[in-house]
């Protein structure tokens, strides 16, 4: 609590320009939260004419990080964070997951990690995660003093589980209503000496401190356990910039293998927004060529041509190129956000194609006679206007998208990028290459 005040003060004195409120949440609530109880969040308000927001978050971590050094701190948005964190478990856009059975061991892994990931390009922080740190009372019997004192080991076993353990020693029962009644000696977690000397009568009358029987000490264990699939595990979180996540993961694979050696039964696994756009890549990879079967068998029942039907297809690659192109352009990598604009794409493409072909085909069975060439021509310049109607309209749509500077900017970002090139690209090579392609596959059936 006294952290978090520091830190409220801190942010407020600091960065009032930029910073309108504060609050603080700390622990996690009873119901459908994954936080730790030795976690925080800080929600910010900030003020309405912050012009670089990636900046601000940047330095304000920087500068937190460097203030309160036992502090991990992790910027991102409520939505998002909640995502990942029900997805994942973790905070971090990436993350790698150590799995094994000691935490010791774990956290000593966690560290070669970071050490050889050190200097990798595109690599911004790498944070281990501090599970160790809660002191735990060890009490350790010594079988020569209970056997010269006369104090079984049961009886001694007994007493801790319920007087430090608080393990109930009977019930009371309220109609169907049960209530364990715990006899915990006071103030035993608290102050380990009070605890070395309660006093314990042995069989033989004698009283007897429970140091003389026991050895007792406070040793550091695990603030908390994190389980998957009944696996402990521990997280590495990594944060990203100016790089994309596929190239790191791959570099970062080679100096793992290279510099850290894992102990028997120890692994390890990404985890985080590469995790999730590879387990999207995958199902697309399943699902498109299904898609693009499903869509061949349309078109070819709609025009009765299997030629038609791969001239409509031939226009999807001319919107993939503009999304490609903006993409390089705008200097965005690939995520999952990108993939759904390509998806749109994709519609959008089969869409002009279907428009430009279907026209072709009506014009040809009312003139029969006119040249194709001219048909072509003509049917190209009708549908001039609707063709670019489309295309406008849904560039207008989304430029919104493109400009957003507010809470999911990052997602909405790429996705409207790819649209918009490959609505552009798709237009023009739809009015230009098409026709061509179409003239080049029926000019011989019209000899």
């Amino acid at each position: 609590m006294e952290t978090a005040q520091h830190i409220e003060k801190y942010i407020l004195k600091n960065y009032a320009s930029d910073v309108a409120s504060v609050l603080s949440m700390i622990g996690r609530s009873e119901k459908g939260e994954t936080a730790q109880p030795n976690y925080m969040e800080i929600l910010l308000t900030l003020k309405d004419d912050i012009e670089n927001l990636p900046k601000l978050s940047s330095d304000m971590t920087e500068d937190l990080s460097h203030t309160f050094e036992h502090v991990r701190f992790v910027p991102t948005q409520p939505i998002a964070m909640r995502i990942e964190e029900l997805l994942e478990g973790v905070q971090s856009e990436l993350a790698i997951k150590i799995y094994g059975e000691e935490q010791k061991v774990m956290a000593q892994i966690s560290a070669q990690i970071q050490e050889a990931l050190e200097g990798l390009e595109g690599l911004e922080e790498v944070e281990i995660e501090p599970q160790l740190g809660q002191a735990n009372i060890v009490i350790s019997p010594n079988y020569q003093a209970l056997a010269r004192y006369g104090v079984k080991v049961s009886e001694l076993m007994q007493l801790i589980r319920n007087g430090v353990g608080e393990e109930p020693l009977t019930q009371k029962i309220e109609g169907v209503k049960r209530f364990g009644i715990v006899a915990k000696i006071k103030d035993a977690k608290q102050d380990i000496e009070s605890l070395k000397n309660m006093p314990i009568r042995s069989t033989n009358g004698s009283i007897v401190m429970l140091k003389d029987l026991c050895h007792i000490e406070v040793r550091q264990g695990a603030s908390f356990i994190k389980r998957q699939n009944l696996n402990r595990y521990m997280v590495l979180g990594i944060e990203t910039k100016g790089r994309d996540v596929a190239s790191l993961v791959a570099e970062a694979n080679e100096r793992i293998q290279k510099q850290v050696k894992l102990p028997a039964g120890y692994y390890i696994e990404w985890a985080g927004e590469f995790k999730n756009m590879q387990e999207a890549t995958a199902r697309l990879l399943m699902i498109i060529p299904v898609t693009i079967v499903l869509i061949l068998l349309l078109l070819y029942t709609a025009f009765g041509s299997m030629k038609k039907a791969l001239l409509v297809l031939m226009n999807v690659p001319f919107g993939l190129m503009g999304g490609i192109v903006a993409l390089i352009i705008s200097g965005i990598y690939l995520s999952v956000s990108a993939i759904i604009g390509f998806l749109a794409i994709f519609a959008i493409a089969i869409l002009n194609g279907i428009v430009l072909v279907s026209f072709i085909d009506e014009l040809r069975q009312n003139y029969p006679n006119k040249e194709l060439k001219e048909l072509i021509i003509e049917a190209t310049l009708l549908r001039l206007r609707p063709v670019l109607m489309t295309a406008f309209t849904t560039l207008f749509g989304i430029l919104p998208l493109l400009y957003a500077t507010g809470v999911g900017s990052e997602i909405q970002y790429p996705l409207s990028v790819v649209i918009v090139g490959g609505i552009v690209s798709s237009t023009l090579l739809t009015l230009l290459v098409l026709p061509v392609g179409y003239w080049l596959v029926q000019k011989e059936d019209t000899k």
